[in-house]
């Protein structure tokens, strides 16, 4: 008697999870791919012929990060526009920088890097990932 009810119980229960179970959704052949972000974020350029590029920054003492005074400086040691964006911890925090849009970015995290309180500067590559 135990046998069949444990037997029963089976059956009830794969037919439930095979109930819910759902497919892989068809793709039709004229639905085209989806965006790369990768491009997209790439030449992210305003009608001015500038380029908007996300920067990880971090500190290695406390800064009043976003602070009017303090973007100031980081803009004019980055030569660029500067908007401060989010805190990702304590000492680290993103900010956007408005370059140029035929203009590398790689000069501009040098000169951010130079500064007495920064640690590290990279891009933001999470931002291409979204």
């Amino acid at each position: 008697m135990k046998t069949v009810r444990r037997l029963i119980f089976v059956l009830v229960s794969v037919c439930a999870l095979m109930a819910c179970a759902k497919g892989a959704p068809e793709w039709s052949a004229n639905v085209p791919p989806p965006p790369d972000i990768t491009d997209l974020v790439n030449k992210a350029t305003s009608p001015s012929g500038l380029a908007t590029v996300r920067v990880i920054v971090q500190f290695n003492q406390p800064v009043a990060f976003n602070d009017p005074a303090f973007l100031k400086t980081l803009q004019d040691q980055a030569q660029a526009r500067v908007r401060y964006i989010a805190a990702v911890s304590g000492d680290t925090h993103v900010y956007s920088l408005q370059l140029p849009a035929d203009q590398s970015a790689e000069p501009v995290l040098h000169r951010l890097a130079a500064l007495p309180s920064v640690t590290r500067v990279d891009l933001d590559q999470k931002v291409k990932a979204q």
